[in-house]
């Protein structure tokens, strides 16, 4: 069941798995995504906490007209959304660009974070290209083109159903609106920290991270997170094999598995 509840005057919707005897544990999409890119991993998780996949403001299921936001007010209504509920101590597991959401909820909760959270093939280093994709994502003239070479990347070589009805039929939904504004606050946080190694280090005294990812798929970006790691004990990266950009569809009980472990 899809609850909703108005946080910060929006409706912000979220369904929840497991007993509320549990830990809690909230899981945060990334742009253009809700909360069916966790129907695999959710109740799998269930086992061990109580998961709360929460889809951010805009990406309800009427598409309700917000007008525009930004991700820092995401990461506001992430907070709003644990006060409503009352939730202190919580596991985060974000993917994607919802992670910059993810490190910005934790830098503002201070004392109140748990001071561990996990995220999911997030872009560690940007490869060749991937500023020119998401500056053409900004504009109405490319957008269209600038997102079908993201989605070619990240499905190429793979034939699981579930990760190609989420790109083709599910991402699409939320229309290129959505997707100028998300490429319009990814490139400004990439502009503003350089890269999400960067932004997380700013924290690196109080926050410990798990990197779950199976792309790129290229073994100099394995090796640079883990030479990182050695250097930056407060970063844990988890390579799970796998063809795309979605292990959460592809590979639920690996990331399962991965973040029991890391919160155990």
């Amino acid at each position: 069941m899809i609850h909703t509840i108005t946080v910060n005057g929006f409706p912000c919707e979220y369904v929840d798995h497991g007993s509320a005897g549990k830990p809690p544990l909230v899981l945060l999409h990334g742009w253009a995504q809700d909360h069916r890119l966790f129907r695999h991993l959710a109740p799998i998780l269930a086992r061990d906490f109580h998961v709360y996949a929460l889809n951010f403001r805009g990406h309800d299921a009427q598409l309700t007209d917000v007008g525009d936001f930004t991700a820092d007010d995401l990461a506001s209504d992430v907070i709003g959304f644990l006060d409503l509920l009352g939730l202190e101590q919580v596991r985060f597991v974000s993917t994607s660009h919802g992670c910059w959401v993810n490190i910005e909820v934790q830098d503002r909760l201070a004392d109140r974070a748990l001071g561990k959270t996990v995220v999911i093939d997030w872009l560690m280093q940007p490869f060749p290209g991937f500023h020119t994709q998401i500056r053409e994502g900004c504009e109405p003239e490319t957008v269209v083109a600038a997102r079908q070479s993201l989605f070619t990347e990240w499905t190429e070589g793979t034939d699981v159903v579930d990760v190609l009805d989420h790109v083709d039929r599910e991402m699409t939904w939320f229309g290129v609106e959505m997707w100028m504004r998300a490429c319009r606050e990814i490139e400004k946080a990439y502009g503003h920290w350089g890269d999400p190694l960067q932004r997380m280090s700013v924290l690196a005294d109080r926050l410990q991270v798990a990197h779950i990812y199976s792309q790129p798929l290229a073994d100099d970006y394995r090796v640079f997170q883990e030479d990182f790691s050695r250097e930056n004990t407060w970063f844990t990266p988890v390579h799970l094999p796998g063809q795309t950009h979605f292990p959460t569809l592809e590979n639920p009980e690996g990331v399962a598995k991965a973040i029991a472990a890391f919160y155990s």
